[in-house]
Order: C-alpha cells, then structure tokens, then sequence
C-alpha cells in the first residue's frame, strides 16, 4: 500500500472524494474523508497479457535458445490467443481489450483464460470460482517425459 501527501483543491468544499477505475467496466465510488468506511471498495479486473518477450523489445534472455533471424518477429508483439473454434492456444498480435488474449492469475497459481469465462458485472464482486473456467495446460505428457515439444491448450482444471 502507498500513500501521497494531498492537500484539498477547495478547502470550503466537503471532504468528499471520487474514486475511479477506468476500463472495460469502470467503476466508481465517493468516499468521505472524514469517515472512510471499509465497507466502500472499488472492484476491477486485473488481466493479463502472456506475451512473448522477444516479440516486443527484440531483446534475447541470456542462456536461451537463438531465435530465427527474423527481423519482424523482433516487433510483432505476440501474445497467447486462443482460436474461437478450434479452441487452439497460439501466438497472435495483441490487440487490447482482445477477450480471447485475457488471462488472470487463480489464487491457487492456475491461468484462466477470460475468453472462454462467461462475462460478469465489475460493478459487483463476484469470486470465480476455479471450476467455472478453463485453465492453460499442454495437450499431453511428452513436455515432461521425453524432452519433445506439446501444443498448448486449454483445459477444465
């Protein structure tokens, strides 16, 4: 948590402040100053993008594999996707506020990708629950056993 120093606009004026998340659903409440009430939160998603970092700064992790030599990969911006129909993970431009790239991190560490979850009102908290999404996972064994490559896709946990 963090804390800035504020001193009021209008001094006259009641203690009264407006919060505001700005987004695909924005929220937001009026709090008094003077008795600030637990009881008044702010509720936002909190999405995420799993990007291929190479994608976006060109910039290669010491230690890891080469990366072709292609120039325009370098800025692509590639992030998970997730085809509609074929329910296929794979690698596409980001494009903000895109649902089908939207992942958010499970308490319990799993990835539920948005995209696939029925949309619900950011106005009102509502816990998802882990069985009402589908998680990232790789379509088979072989990633663990035997050093071969598997496709990404999801999954019911």
């Amino acid at each position: 948590m963090t804390s800035l120093d504020y001193a009021w606009d209008e001094p006259i004026l009641p203690p009264f402040i407006m919060l505001t998340v700005k987004g695909a659903g924005s929220s937001e409440i009026v709090c008094s100053m003077n008795d600030f009430q637990d009881s008044k939160q702010l509720y936002y998603e909190n999405f995420i993008y799993i990007a291929a970092t190479y994608t976006f700064s060109g910039l290669q992790e010491p230690g890891a594999r080469p990366v072709a030599s292609n120039k325009d990969a370098a800025y692509a911006e590639l992030v998970l996707d997730v085809s509609p129909k074929t329910q296929r993970v794979v690698l596409k431009k980001k494009e903000p506020g895109k649902r089908s790239q939207l992942w958010r991190m499970m308490g319990t560490g799993m990835l539920c990708h948005e995209g696939s979850s029925v949309p619900h009102n950011p106005h009102k908290p509502s816990p998802r629950s882990v069985d009402s999404c589908m998680i990232l996972d790789i379509a088979g064994l072989a990633a663990v056993t035997d050093n071969r490559y598997e496709p990404l896709m999801l999954r019911k946990p």
